[in-house]
């Protein structure tokens, strides 16, 4: 049986969340090495890009992932093809 759409949703933001922690964990952890840490503290400017990253992971993959299998069900459907006969428009007059 194939997940729902608001599962494959589920599924896809939380994959899209994980990625986004992992790669604001690390674009986080880079910016406060390089800059500071801030007023607030290192912990919260990190946590703050993991969620930021998180989010809009989340949001992108949660979308793209029920586009990408919205029409998954359907067989494919081919339309005949009809070949014509090739027209030869003298092109090879000169050939002996």
């Amino acid at each position: 049986m194939e997940p729902s759409t608001a599962q494959k949703m589920k599924m896809g933001a939380l994959m899209g969340g994980t990625v986004g922690l992992c790669v604001g964990f690390v674009f986080g952890g880079i910016s406060i090495l390089r800059y500071g840490a801030g007023r607030r503290g290192a912990f919260t400017m990190l946590s703050q890009y993991m969620l930021g990253s998180a989010a809009s992971f989340g949001f992108f993959m949660s979308i793209g992932s029920v586009i990408r299998s919205e029409g998954a069900n359907r067989p494919l459907q081919w339309m005949p093809v009809r070949v014509l006969p090739r027209q030869d428009n003298n092109h090879n007059q000169n050939v002996q």
